[in-house]
């Protein structure tokens, strides 16, 4: 596959995104455990059900830390196929963890919407925070892993 003569290839995309970028960083001086601790925490920080918060997130990780925001950065961003495809079994998991049967459906939602826009909000906020807990309960294996 060639779009103007730059070969598309995964295996050229993944030297190009991630292994170019990855040796520049240890040729800049950082050792090969601390990248692994960057990128571990950008892959778990990724995973996390709050889509659109872990760009936010990994930056303040790194600050904190003193991780390299770089490596963290791709370890969200590679991830972000598996966030999406973490978002139900996390919203489930969140729901078991919390007492059976709070789970809302879309019809819920929809006549909760229609009567009651404020107690909608409160509902479909607390899903998503047990959603959270249930991330930071697999998050400690999803960084050793």
């Amino acid at each position: 596959m060639t779009t103007s003569g730059r070969d598309l290839s995964p295996a050229r995309m993944v030297h190009a995104y991630v292994v170019r970028p990855l040796s520049g960083l240890l040729r800049q001086g950082i050792t090969p455990e601390r990248l692994a601790v960057s990128i571990s925490c950008g892959i778990t920080v990724g995973i996390c059900p709050l889509v659109g918060t872990t760009t936010a997130a990994c930056t303040m990780l790194a600050i904190l830390l003193r991780l390299n925001l770089l490596a963290m950065q791709l370890g969200n961003w590679l991830v972000w196929p598996v966030q999406i495809a973490l978002v139900v079994p996390f919203l489930v998991m969140g729901d078991r963890l919390f007492g059976p049967g709070r789970l809302v459906n879309i019809e819920r939602i929809a006549a909760l919407l229609r009567d009651d826009a404020l107690l909608a909000l409160q509902t479909v906020s607390r899903v998503v925070i047990h959603a959270a807990a249930a991330w930071a309960v697999c998050a400690p294996f999803v960084f050793v892993v």
